[in-house]
């Protein structure tokens, strides 16, 4: 295996019917990598092909603590009173909305998903961690997010990126709010090997790494 460089950030679907948005960036935030990927194979081959150090996945990389599924058929229970991930509780404390990893959970097919590709990756020699970019846009940000589904919530994003990584603008105009998560997926990637990420949440469950940030980009 070559020597390792750069950050990719996954946008993660729930089924490789959907395509999940991917995009990589070199140790200078440069681009080195933007598309729509379907299938985990296509994930892996691209993730070899580029040698990425670090792959930051938008998505619920594990179970919390006493759950071996989220089968509601399965007699496993979690060990917290809360039942979602130490993590979730977090975010949740700090006024950020999440979906907690539950057997009740709607996206279970994406955190089925996304423990399947961290594993995969892992045994790869890939390191991978969980990234939220909802929060760390926040913490990136501001509190006073435009709705990304919205067209001005792409243009808020797209602006706000642009900002903080100036190679990228020539060729933002295209992306999508997918692409734009992605994109803040493998920037928080970048600030974790800088030691510029704050944990949050039990490593031996699993965490979410967040942006440590004094002053956070604000568009005119």
């Amino acid at each position: 295996m070559g020597t390792k460089t750069g950050f990719l950030g996954i946008d993660l679907t729930s089924t490789e019917a959907r395509p999940s948005a991917c995009l990589g960036l070199d140790r200078e935030l440069r681009l080195i990598y933007c598309g729509f990927l379907n299938r985990d194979s296509d994930i892996l081959r691209a993730v070899s092909y580029y040698q990425f150090e670090l792959i930051t996945i938008d998505a619920p990389l594990s179970l919390p603590k006493g759950l071996c599924c989220l089968e509601e058929t399965c007699s496993c229970q979690p060990e917290a009173a809360g039942k979602s991930r130490y993590c979730e509780r977090e975010l949740k404390k700090q006024g950020i909305a999440v979906f907690p990893t539950t057997k009740k959970t709607f996206i279970k097919d994406l955190i089925y998903r996304g423990i399947r590709l961290r594993i995969e990756l892992e045994s790869m020699g890939y390191e991978v961690i969980e990234a939220y970019p909802y929060a760390s846009k926040i913490r990136l940000f501001g509190k006073n997010l435009t709705a990304k589904t919205k067209p001005a919530g792409v243009a808020f994003l797209k602006q706000h990126i642009s900002q903080l990584l100036p190679d990228i603008a020539p060729c933002i105009a295209q992306f999508n709010h997918h692409l734009c998560d992605a994109t803040i997926a493998a920037y928080t990637a970048f600030l974790y090997l800088q030691g510029r990420t704050e944990l949050i949440g039990d490593t031996e469950e699993g965490a979410i790494h967040l942006p440590l940030v004094d002053n956070p980009v604000r568009a005119d």
